[in-house]
């Protein structure tokens, strides 16, 4: 067995880089929820982080703004348990969106109200909750400072904590992969016992995060790579990914049988993808959002009832798009650079998408804020490389957090990109960046105890 750090004494202070230990009893493992003051320092500061900035910039879809996303979520879950599962604008049915956020959103807005303050609340918690995982995942795999300072970093993260005001699915799908990473570095532990229950669960929450968001099936061969180099070779890999896969296959299926009932098709979670590959892949691609890129499609089949009509249109993007991807390979290496520079542009995307610009509304001082968001997320990416450059002879430590970078830029290339979409890499940033802070701390500790031992 090759992972280091997962079987870490919970109960020592993580040490130096070139000090790390590499093993400890399973008891001191199960005395984890006795030991409640680190997390319950991140979980106040993440609340406290995250409610002041909702009551600062809230974002209400009720305002009467320009249909997108948020407005599709907020009422299509108010109105899930009176007319099924519609689009706002026709009152058809649709598989368009993921259905995972409404699902959930729908649920509470069933037990306590149908109100956007309860989706700000769901997000407030959620992404408090995110930053205590990554805590107890940066712990398991790295040690107890670097989860405290990964737990902390997120916490305060600005890209993080401004789509807590937003009724979208990044906070939640996030929370679900920290989850899912969790479960994945817990299963590769050695003589783990309950690996085939840490599976099943990992399986279910990939399922429940697919149907959040498709990208969620990235986690299964981000899990397969781990295990291959983590937990004992391919065969061991291959057969804990098929169970997971079984498990996630499960979740899936009712929505799968539910689109071809309803929408007379086969449709595997959304009808989304032919259209997010088509803006990324054709004559008049940038590697960005290109609106109307696909209308030509949606007056093609205009005849066709609306369901025919989703479904026909997906196809015939899809189509288009894979065929521009094979016949243009070197406009595909070009737009390959731009959807990077897309993706990480800057840290601020939800304070555009936070306002009505329709009834001129503005977040005070959004500049400045927006500036500070910018520093802290490139500081973040220049403490991830430094982390990587220290920790370089135990870098099996932050594997995971690599994978979740590595995999989840991989699967955005063939879409356009937005810097929305490295949400859910913010957690890896975190705890890689936490890796950095830790490494440097202990650097200049030593140069500080050299100097004032002085010359031997």
């Amino acid at each position: 067995m090759r992972y280091h750090c997962r079987t870490m004494s919970i109960e020592e202070d993580s040490p130096a880089v070139d000090d790390l230990p590499s093993a400890a009893s399973s008891a001191r493992w199960r005395r984890i929820p006795a030991h409640l003051a680190a997390p319950s320092l991140i979980l106040v500061v993440a609340l406290a982080a995250r409610s002041v900035w909702v009551a600062y910039a809230p974002s209400n879809p009720m305002d009467g703004r320009i249909f997108n996303d948020t407005v599709f979520y907020y009422y299509s879950a108010a109105n899930l348990f009176k007319t099924g599962y519609l689009q706002p604008l026709t009152g058809g049915a649709t598989a368009s969106w993921p259905p995972g956020y409404t699902f959930f959103l729908a649920g509470l807005f069933k037990v306590v109200h149908p109100h956007v303050s309860v989706a700000w609340g769901a997000n407030i918690a959620l992404g408090s909750l995110t930053c205590v995982a990554l805590y107890y995942l940066g712990r398991l795999v790295a040690g107890a400072r670097t989860g405290l300072v990964a737990g902390l970093v997120l916490a305060l993260f600005p890209g993080h904590i401004f789509f807590s005001s937003m009724v979208l699915s990044e906070v939640t799908f996030t929370f679900l992969v920290v989850i899912a990473l969790l479960l994945a570095a817990l299963a590769a532990r050695p003589a783990e016992k309950r690996a085939v229950w840490l599976l099943l669960l990992l399986g279910v929450t990939i399922g429940a995060a697919a149907l959040v968001r498709g990208q969620g099936l990235y986690l299964l061969p981000l899990a397969a790579v781990f295990w291959w180099l983590e937990a004992g070779g391919w065969q061991r890999a291959l057969r804990w990914t098929a169970v997971a896969a079984v498990a996630a296959v499960a979740v899936l299926t009712p929505w799968t049988v539910r689109n071809y009932l309803v929408m007379g098709h086969f449709v595997f979670i959304s009808t989304n993808v032919g259209g997010n590959l088509y803006v990324g892949n054709f004559d008049g691609a940038t590697g960005h959002m290109v609106f109307g890129a696909g209308e030509w499609a949606r007056t093609r089949y205009a005849n066709l009832s609306l369901e025919d009509q989703e479904v026909a249109v997906d196809n015939a993007l899809l189509k288009e798009g894979l065929k521009f991807m094979f016949t243009h390979p070197v406009r595909e290496v070009q737009l390959t650079g731009s959807k990077i520079r897309g993706l990480y542009q800057d840290d601020e995307e939800a304070l555009r998408g936070i306002p009505n610009h329709q009834a001129g509304e503005t977040i005070p001082h959004a500049d400045r804020i927006a500036d500070v968001a910018n520093v802290y997320y490139f500081a973040a990416i220049a403490l991830s490389g430094i982390g990587l450059l220290l920790w370089r002879r135990r870098w099996r430590s932050l594997l995971l957090p690599l994978l979740v970078v590595a995999v989840f830029t991989l699967g955005e290339m063939p879409f356009f990109t937005d810097p929305r979409f490295h949400y859910p890499m913010l957690p890896a940033f975190a705890l890689l960046a936490a890796a950095g802070i830790v490494a440097l701390f202990d650097a200049a500790r030593r140069i500080l105890a050299n100097r004032v031992a002085g010359p031997s």
